[in-house]
C-alpha cells in the first residue's frame, strides 16, 4: 500500500473533534443540579411562608443574584480549566465583583442604621443555619462537577476544584434563598459569603486528589 492510499484510508471516516462538549456538559450539569438542589431544599426545609410576596423584594432578589452571578462566573472558569491552554486563573478576580457589590451594600446599610441595630442586621435569626445549610446543599452540585472534571484534562486541580466549589456554593445559595427568612444585606454579605468561601476551600482541597490524570 502506498503512502497516499494509507493516508486516504485513515482519514476516510474523519470527523471534526467536538471541543464544546465539556462546555455543554458543564452547563447541563449546573442546571440539573440547581433544580435538584432547589427540590431538596423544599423537601427538607420547605419554602419560606411569605415567598410569594417576598420573592420580588430587593433583599430576596439580591440573595438569588449573588448566588447566580458567582455560579455563572465560576462555571465559565471551571469549564475553561478543563481544557489545557485557556488560562482561566486570569479571569478569577471577576468573582470578586458581585461579592464586593454586596459588601458595599452592607456597609451602606450599616452606615444608615443606628449602631444598636447592627448586630441584628448582621446576625439575623438563623446565621448558623445558613452557614451549615449552604455548604451541605452545595455537595450535590460539587459531586456532579467532579464527575464532569474527571472527563476533562485539568492542568491545575486546585484551581478546578476552587472553581467547582464556587459554582456549587453559588447554586446552593440560590436554592437556599427560597427558604432563608433573613433578608438584610449585611446578613447576606457576611454569612452567604462565608459559606461560599467554605465550599470553595473544600473544592480546592478535594479535587487535586480526585481528578489526577
Amino acid at each position: 500500500m502506498q503512502t497516499d492510499d494509507l493516508i486516504s484510508l485513515m482519514t476516510a471516516s474523519h470527523r471534526p473533534v467536538d471541543t464544546g462538549w465539556l462546555k455543554r456538559a458543564t452547563w447541563i450539569a449546573a442546571l440539573a443540579t440547581l433544580a435538584a438542589t432547589v427540590a431538596l431544599v423544599l423537601l427538607t426545609l420547605g419554602q419560606r411562608p411569605d415567598l410569594g410576596s417576598a420573592w420580588m423584594t430587593l433583599p430576596v432578589v439580591a440573595k438569588a443574584l449573588l448566588g447566580a452571578s458567582v455560579a455563572t462566573i465560576a462555571l465559565v472558569l471551571f469549564q475553561r480549566s478543563l481544557r489545557p491552554g485557556l488560562k482561566p486563573a486570569r479571569l478569577l478576580p471577576l468573582v470578586a465583583i458581585p461579592v464586593l457589590l454586596v459588601a458595599a451594600g452592607a456597609v451602606l446599610t450599616l452606615a444608615q442604621a443606628p449602631a444598636e441595630q447592627w448586630s441584628a442586621l448582621v446576625f439575623g435569626r438563623y446565621w448558623r443555619a445558613c452557614l451549615i445549610a449552604v455548604p451541605l446543599y452545595a455537595l450535590c452540585p460539587l459531586v456532579v462537577l467532579l464527575i464532569v472534571a474527571r472527563s476533562g484534562a485539568p492542568m491545575n486541580g486546585r484551581l478546578t476544584g476552587a472553581c467547582a466549589g464556587l459554582a456549587s456554593a453559588g447554586l446552593a445559595a440560590v436554592a437556599y434563598s427560597v427558604h432563608c427568612p433573613d433578608d438584610t444585606v449585611p446578613f447576606l454579605a457576611t454569612w452567604y459569603t462565608l459559606a461560599i468561601m467554605i465550599v470553595t476551600g473544600l473544592g480546592a482541597l478535594a479535587f487535586p486528589r480526585l481528578i489526577r490524570w
